[in-house]
């Protein structure tokens, strides 16, 4: 019986070795010449990224572009690590969640780190980030994570699981022990587990790091009913509900901040009345900006009036501070007008004096009568004509997302008007400060001016809104 006994454990080591080499080597064989994308006219990093199946973070990354805003026709984008790297192709995009490291990561993809590593252009494990993009060869087979318990080990565990040992060795090649993560096979219908602090049971965040002047949406799931607000750069915001267990926070910041790591800190309060609060960066990029000078028509020199410009921003932003439980919109928000862009969004400006202010919109050259369109369903909170942006309207797509547009020839909605995506809301025109016929196009996250042109693209996944009939009362 002995013999019998050591027999098969020796037969178990002997599983067990072999399984570690073909966790860490499952990749594929090399590419002899790095895939490369040459760009066309009218194409953008999005359009290029769906193309190929990946995401605009994983195409910055790898092409050290700083603003997905700027590539030029002809420029060559790298759409995968260069010779000696496996074959990317069918590699898919994971963003990082929070409480997931290297480790984890390089034996959820079954490849050493060193391959992700250079795969995703990173040098360093510490170096990742909640919300940071990353290829990831498929597996086999979805799978989970489970915590171990005290003096447990691969042999107890499979014994647990009813796996077999060469399965959870294949899985977890280091031994395990008492508070680490093993990873195993999926259960159907089975929740994942979270080792993030309870109630949360995940927490995305995207993109990062952010650009100045963008936006990032934090999603936070729970297993209980919670509220919860964000404090960051001495603000607070509030979370909103996607449903009972699916929270949203909205984060932006100003394209004049100084690019650098910040602290957010979401504190999330369940309905027991328990306070959890969980802190994680938030690293903010510099981004590109150019340098405009504006050389205001004399017979516009009134409109410099420095009260009245108080006077009117504080107007817009008492506006900019509504914060509507009520979700309009969905991603991507249509352009308002089709038309090349003449200036866009955190330029900084001078208007004959210091660059001290920057452009706090995107403007598109029209003509005066071009139709412009709700790029997203929302409510009209302002349809008037303004000292310095002449006739104006400001819709509020709820969750802190606003939008407005200045220097209109017509204004086509009134106020409390709910508008629906693609609707003619008013038309071009060359009213207030203006030097020409053009649509300034605004947006406000959070209170914040933002980068309208990031929310024309799709950089976070979240299920269609439920649309309206009415607006809030």
């Amino acid at each position: 019986m002995r013999t019998k006994l050591a027999l098969f454990i020796a037969w178990m080591l002997v599983m067990a070795l072999t399984a570690i080499p073909l966790a860490a080597h499952n990749v594929a064989p090399p590419y002899e010449v790095a895939p490369e994308h040459i760009v066309q006219p009218g194409e953008t990093l999005f359009s290029i990224a769906r193309h190929y199946g990946t995401d605009v973070e994983t195409l910055c990354r790898l092409n050290a572009i700083a603003d997905p805003r700027h590539i030029y026709v002809g420029q060559r984008l790298r759409i995968a690590p260069s010779t000696g790297m496996p074959d990317l192709s069918r590699w898919e995009s994971h963003r990082l969640r929070l409480g997931e490291d290297a480790e984890l990561l390089s034996r959820l993809a079954g490849v050493p780190w060193p391959t992700l590593g250079a795969a995703n252009r990173l040098l360093s494990p510490q170096s990742l980030l909640p919300g940071l993009s990353l290829l990831l060869p498929p597996r086999v087979g979805a799978t989970r994570l489970d915590l171990v318990a005290p003096e447990e080990t691969r042999m107890t565990l499979a014994m647990q699981t009813g796996l077999p040992f060469w399965t959870i060795a294949t899985f977890n090649p280091r031994p395990l022990y008492g508070g680490a993560i093993a990873v195993l096979p999926a259960r159907e219908g089975e929740d994942a587990p979270t080792f993030l602090p309870s109630p949360i049971v995940a927490i995305d965040l995207a993109p990062q790091p952010l650009i100045r002047g963008d936006s990032a949406i934090l999603a936070i799931t729970t297993t209980v009913s919670a509220d919860c607000t964000l404090h960051y750069l001495e603000r607070v915001e509030p979370c909103y509900h996607e449903d009972e267990r699916h929270l949203i926070g909205m984060l932006s910041v100003s394209p004049m901040l100084e690019p650098q790591s910040y602290t957010v800190t979401l504190e999330l309060v369940p309905r027991d009345g328990s306070v959890l609060d969980l802190s994680f960066p938030l690293v903010v990029a510099a981004g590109h900006f150019s340098f405009e000078r504006i050389d205001v028509p004399a017979d516009r020199q009134n409109l410099l009036d420095a009260q009245k410009i108080r006077d009117e921003l504080a107007t817009l932003d008492a506006l900019a501070a509504r914060r509507t439980e009520t979700r309009y919109w969905d991603l991507p928000f249509d352009y308002p007008v089709h038309a090349a862009v003449s200036s866009y969004f955190g330029s900084r400006r001078s208007y004959g004096g210091a660059f001290n202010s920057y452009h706090s919109g995107t403007d598109f050259r029209a003509g005066t009568g071009t139709p412009v369109h709700a790029p997203a369903d929302g409510v009209v909170v302002l349809a008037q004509p303004l000292f310095v942006r002449g006739n104006a309207i400001v819709i509020d797509h709820g969750w802190g997302v606003l939008t407005g547009y200045w220097h209109l020839s017509e204004i086509d909605v009134e106020v409390g008007q709910l508008v629906h995506r693609g609707e003619v809301i008013g038309k071009v025109g060359n009213t207030g400060l203006s030097t020409g016929a053009h649509l300034h196009w605004q947006m406000w996250v959070s209170g914040i001016p933002v980068n309208a042109l990031q929310w024309t693209r799709a950089f976070f996944p979240l299920p269609p809104h439920e649309g309206s009939a009415a607006p809030p009362q």
